[in-house]
């Protein structure tokens, strides 16, 4: 993609202060037209917006809905009449909990948001962008997408799902001869955000995770490499130590996990 200039960009999970926000204030900037919507703290987001008179539309969205995700494109595409960008952002964490302790409900919710969402809103959106002169799918894995980490079970798997389906998805389009539509997968790795206090769970461990986080890449950095990876048409982004942990999952596909040992102790962060 050349330009965001006076396209229309949907973001989810674009309130509060995370990537999601800094991507929509990013592309605004970048002359897009964005539609952008959060469970809650809509309300930062769109009083940035309305300082840089960006045209603009929200909603308040539960990703595991699929009726509000079918009513929130519908709202886009008559405000709008079109989608030429979606970065499905949206996402939680359940927090510290081993696997012993998850139940089938934390299973389910956190698969209906970082799973099922992305699919979902994939899936209304994609007949709309194929016809585009050019489009952009851009679904937010981890680096916990590649390689798994402990006390994170329902996260990693969410994670990898979104993953291999956004490579399928990317292959099946690439075998097809499709070049107005372009799919990336994006692996953050440590990201300055809240996303583990903002967790169900908050145990002994989270503090220390939360610590780390904060020494990673900052949101608004992260959301500008990402927008850089699709004018460059770059099918995997990574950002701060996401490349890192990709090399290591190749390099050592069982042994990593002491590595994962090492760094715990290292760090000060409890293993339970």
């Amino acid at each position: 993609m050349k330009s965001f200039s006076n396209k229309v960009a949907i973001v989810t999970g674009g309130g509060g202060t995370g990537i999601g926000h800094n991507l929509v204030m990013a592309l605004a900037e970048q002359g897009a037209k964005v539609a952008f919507c959060d469970v809650a703290n809509l309300e930062h987001t769109e009083e940035k917006l309305k300082a840089l008179g960006t045209t603009y539309y929200s909603a308040p969205v539960d990703m595991s809905d699929k009726a509000q995700i079918n009513d929130f494109v519908d709202a886009v595409l008559d405000e709008f009449g079109q989608i030429d960008v979606l970065i499905n952002n949206a996402g939680i964490a359940l927090g510290d909990r081993t696997f012993a302790q998850v139940t089938e409900a934390d299973f389910e919710k956190i698969t209906d948001i970082n799973y099922w969402g992305v699919i979902h809103t994939t899936q209304r959106c994609y007949p709309h962008m194929i016809k585009q002169p050019e489009a952009a799918i851009v679904n937010i894995s981890s680096s916990q997408g590649i390689l798994a980490a402990p006390h994170l079970v329902p996260y990693c798997t969410t994670k990898f799902a979104v993953r291999g389906f956004t490579d399928s998805l990317r292959a099946e389009l690439k075998l097809a001869g499709v070049r107005n539509l372009t799919v990336h997968t994006v692996h953050p790795g440590a990201v300055a955000t809240n996303i583990t206090m903002n967790a169900d769970y908050v145990g002994a461990s989270s503090q220390s995770f939360h610590e780390n986080l904060q020494k990673g890449t900052p949101p608004n950095k992260a959301a500008q490499i990402i927008l850089k990876g699709i004018r460059k048409n770059t099918g995997r982004i990574f950002i701060s130590d996401g490349r890192l942990q990709d090399i290591l999952a190749r390099l050592l596909p069982t042994s990593y996990v002491s590595v994962i040992k090492l760094l715990f102790k290292l760090k000060k962060i409890e293993l339970h």
